[in-house]
C-alpha cells in the first residue's frame, strides 16, 4: 500500500512538472501583429495579392499574399459574398498559425483562432458581445 501511494505520488508530480514546463515552452498567445494586413474592402487588394472570385459572381472574394519563398503568408476570403473580406488567416513558413473572423459580418473581428502546428487548434479568443474586446478564452496547450 505504501508502495503504492509512492508510485501515485511520483506520477502525479511528473504529471505536474510536464504541464509546468509545457506551459513556459509554449508559444504565448498573441491577438496580432500591427503590420499583418486586415483588409475587409475588396477593392483594397493590390497587385501584391492573387484575388478570385469563387462563386462564380464577379465580385472577388478570395485573395491570396505568398512571402518571397512563394508559401502562403496571408489570405483572406469573403464567405458570405457581401463583398467584404471576413475571414483572414495568417501563416508562418507556410503553416496556418493564426485565423481572424468576423462572424456577425460587421466588419470587426470577433473571433481568434490559434493553431499548433497549422493542424490543431491551440487557443480562442472570442468577442461576444462584439465591443471589440476577447471576452470568451479558451487555451488547449500544444498537445
Amino acid at each position: 500500500m505504501k508502495h503504492t501511494v509512492r508510485i501515485l505520488q511520483i506520477v502525479v508530480f511528473g504529471t505536474l512538472l510536464l504541464s509546468i514546463v509545457s506551459a513556459q515552452t509554449a508559444e504565448p498567445v498573441v491577438a496580432r501583429d500591427s503590420e499583418e494586413p486586415l483588409i475587409f474592402d475588396v477593392q483594397q487588394y493590390n497587385s501584391s495579392w492573387i484575388v478570385g472570385d469563387t462563386s462564380g459572381d464577379g465580385q472577388t472574394d478570395y485573395a491570396l499574399k505568398l512571402d518571397d519563398q512563394g508559401q502562403k503568408k496571408y489570405e483572406a476570403v469573403d464567405y458570405n459574398n457581401d463583398g467584404s473580406m471576413d475571414n483572414f488567416y495568417f501563416y508562418r513558413n507556410g503553416v496556418l498559425h493564426r485565423q481572424e473572423l468576423d462572424t456577425n459580418h460587421d466588419g470587426s473581428v470577433d473571433l481568434w483562432i490559434f493553431m499548433h502546428d497549422g493542424v490543431r487548434v491551440r487557443a480562442y479568443h472570442r468577442d461576444t458581445n462584439h465591443d471589440g474586446t476577447a471576452d470568451l478564452i479558451r487555451e488547449f496547450g500544444d498537445a
